[in-house]
Parts: structure tokens; C-alpha cells; sequence
């Protein structure tokens, strides 16, 4: 999930952590610093393990942090998928992001 407040980040994920889901949290010093620039790099980054995601989601849904859909893919998002998927190193480059 992103997020632009780095207090919402922080309330999100003190409720993951108490649940016992590890949480990594991106570019939070840089929208804290440079706020202005928060959107241009897409935010504020709440990471989870990919063993936790699914938890995580239905954690946030049941919440009411999250919609049904937030957490669909796009139609691009899937062919890429498809096609990084068949590709070992391009898959693992993908999913690294």
C-alpha cells in the first residue's frame, strides 16, 4: 500500500506489528523531508513478507483500511506478470519492485 501521511504509515503499521506481520516501510524519510515530492515517487511504501500478504489483506479489509478491489491488478499489471514470469531473470527483477 502507499500512502502520502507518514503518520497514517506509522498507525497501519503499529495494527500489522501487533498482529505478529513484519513490516518494511519505503521513502518515508523522503516524503518527511521533501514532502512536495511524495506523489512524484508514488508515495510512501507499507511492504509485508509475501508469506504474510494475504493476513495483511484481510486484516486491512476487515478494518476497513482497504475496498475489495485495492488490492486487484490491473490488466497490464497481469500481462507483465505473464510475461516477466517466463523470463527468469526479468521475473526476478520484477518482483524485486
Amino acid at each position: 500500500m502507499t500512502f502520502s501521511d507518514p503518520v497514517e504509515v506509522s498507525i497501519l503499521r503499529g495494527r500489522l506489528e501487533a498482529e505478529g506481520i513484519r513490516c518494511f516501510v519505503r521513502d518515508e524519510m523522503t516524503a518527511q523531508v521533501l514532502p512536495f515530492v511524495s506523489d512524484a515517487i508514488g508515495g510512501i511504501k507499507l511492504q509485508v513478507r509475501e508469506r504474510d500478504a494475504r493476513r495483511t489483506i484481510r486484516l486491512l479489509r476487515l478494518e476497513g483500511y482497504a475496498g475489495r478491489g485495492d488490492f486487484s491488478p490491473s490488466p497490464l499489471e497481469l500481462k507483465l506478470y505473464r510475461f516477466f514470469s517466463r523470463l527468469p531473470l526479468l521475473k526476478r527483477i520484477y518482483k524485486q519492485k
